[in-house]
């Protein structure tokens, strides 16, 4: 059973490996469950300032921190994502005011929580996860698995990208009903389908066995979307929204 769990897990992160352009970050010692792509929906030049509002950030933790805070910054467009940890509300607050500060940041949301960082282990399993939401999302017929970001951060996935309605509920559907998946939170930048038509979609079709997760759906304005059929809408975090999937056999 060992053997065969290894080969499983080797097979992802292969896969995981293959369709993206870099491999799980170490900050501050601990693994960051995240992926980026070689070709997105950005383009070039908003991908490497993307990169370079990330290395920013982390500059200017690491410089005033050192250690003591654990963030993981994720900038897509310009619209930055802070997942991590920090020893009390002051500093989580700060380290929000510092990422909006930095040049082309157009907006923050922080996620940092207040308490002890993860575990390695933890921080190991986050990456797997998303190494399984990329091969997952890389499976699943008329879907351009990279036109996502996806980071993931005790258990729970948060996927970025500039998508289509349809290709969003989509990629949550299939990452929510991954083993191990406790919700997913979406914050996309919405297109067209005319604008998703002009960029090139990925083929072939494969079932996603899982447990069942929860997905977060975010809404710019922060009002209440409505929820899928059979599903129950719940407040959450930052004007979003936690909806229940059911179990994806």
């Amino acid at each position: 059973m060992a053997a065969s769990f290894f080969a499983r897990t080797t097979l992802v992160l292969a896969l995981a490996v293959s369709a993206t352009a870099c491999v799980p970050v170490l900050v501050g010692s601990a693994v960051v469950g995240t992926t980026a792509v070689a070709t997105d929906r950005r383009t070039a030049g908003m991908q490497l300032e993307d990169q370079s509002i990330e290395l920013k950030i982390r500059n200017l933790l690491s410089s005033e921190y050192g250690d003591k805070v654990r963030v993981t910054p994720s900038s897509y467009n310009g619209k930055v994502l802070l997942l991590g940890s920090a020893p009390d509300e002051a500093t989580r607050e700060r380290v929000g005011r510092i990422a909006g500060q930095v040049e082309h940041v157009s907006g923050v949301v922080n996620q940092i929580e207040v308490g002890e960082p993860r575990p390695l282990s933890d921080a190991a399993n986050d990456s797997l996860i998303t190494g399984q939401v990329r091969a997952a999302l890389i499976g699943t017929a008329d879907l351009s698995s990279n036109a996502f970001v996806i980071t993931t951060h005790r258990n729970t996935v948060y996927l970025q990208g500039r998508v289509t309605a349809a290709e969003g509920e989509t990629a949550a559907r299939v990452a929510s009903g991954l083993r191990g998946v406790n919700r997913v939170v979406t914050l996309y930048e919405p297109i067209t389908e005319e604008e998703a038509s002009r960029f090139v979609s990925q083929p072939p079709p494969a079932d996603v066995p899982g447990t069942g997760g929860q997905v977060v759906v975010s809404t710019p304005s922060g009002e209440a979307a409505a929820p899928p059929a059979g599903g129950a809408a719940v407040p959450a975090d930052s004007g979003a929204l936690a909806i229940p999937i059911p179990v994806v056999q």
